[in-house]
C-alpha cells in the first residue's frame, strides 16, 4: 500500500491536516491508488473489451501463504467479480481513506484530530506526526516532475494519481503549465512496460472523470 499511504499523505496538509483538494476529489483518489495496487500486485488485472475496460478480480484470498494488507482485503471484499476501473473507483471512495489514515495514525506518521460542530462529527483532520516519509514521497514527485528524472513504475503511479484530482501546482512550487504537461508525459508515457503503463493511465482516467463527476454532483 505504499503509494497509497504516499498519496494519502501528500494531499493532507502536513501542519494543519487538512485535504489539500476537495473533498470528493480526494477519496477517489485514494480509491484509484488502491485499486491500481490490486492490479500491480497481481491481486486484479485490466482486460481490454471493444466498448470499455474491464477490471477483474483474480485473487481475494485473505489469509494462508500471503501476507495482504487490510485496506486491500476491504476493497477487495467490496468489488465484484468484474468492473470497469472508474465503477470500482465509486464503489470504494467513500471506504479507503479512514483506513488508509488510520495506519498512517497507527505509525506515527500522522496524528488524528477529531472534530464536531453542534454535536455533529465532522471529517477528522490529520496533521503530521513525523514528516519524513511525507517529504520523501515530496522529492520523488518534484525529481519526475522538476527535474526530469526517470520515474519508476512506483513514481508514475503517484504522478497520475496526483494529476487526475489536479494537485501539481499545490505540492510543488514550478510553473503550472510545466508541472501538467511533465505529468501527463509520465502518465501516458512508455516509462515502464505496457501492462503496467496501460493500467496506471486506466486508473488515471477513472478517478479524474470520478472526481469531475463527484464535485458535479457536490455543486449542486
Amino acid at each position: 500500500m505504499r503509494t497509497a499511504e504516499d498519496l494519502a499523505l501528500l494531499l493532507h496538509d502536513p501542519a494543519t491536516g487538512k485535504g489539500l483538494v476537495d473533498s470528493t476529489s480526494l477519496p477517489r483518489a485514494l480509491a484509484g491508488a488502491v485499486v491500481l495496487e490490486l492490479v500491480l500486485t497481481g491481486r486484479a488485472h485490466l482486460v481490454e473489451g471493444r466498448w470499455r475496460t474491464r477490471l477483474v478480480v483474480d485473487d481475494r484470498r485473505s489469509g494462508g501463504d500471503r501476507v495482504i494488507d487490510p485496506v486491500l482485503d476491504l476493497a477487495l471484499d467490496r468489488l465484484p467479480d468484474e468492473a470497469t476501473p472508474k465503477s470500482a473507483v465509486e464503489k470504494l471512495h467513500r471506504r479507503v481513506r479512514d483506513p488508509l489514515m488510520a495506519g498512517l495514525v497507527h505509525d506515527g506518521v500522522v496524528r488524528v484530530q477529531e472534530r464536531s460542530f453542534l454535536g455533529l462529527p465532522l471529517t477528522p483532520r490529520w496533521p503530521a506526526g513525523d514528516t519524513t516519509r511525507r517529504d520523501a514521497a515530496l522529492a520523488r514527485l518534484r525529481a519526475v516532475l522538476v527535474d526530469g528524472a526517470t520515474p519508476t513504475p512506483e513514481d508514475a503511479s503517484l504522478v497520475a494519481l496526483v494529476r487526475a484530482v489536479k494537485a501539481e501546482h499545490r505540492l510543488l512550487d514550478a510553473p503550472r503549465r510545466q508541472l501538467r504537461a511533465r505529468s501527463r508525459e509520465i502518465a501516458e508515457g512508455a516509462w515502464a512496460g505496457e501492462a503496467v503503463r496501460k493500467a496506471v493511465a486506466d486508473i488515471h482516467a477513472a478517478v479524474a472523470a470520478t472526481a469531475a463527476v463527484g464535485a458535479t454532483t457536490g455543486s449542486g
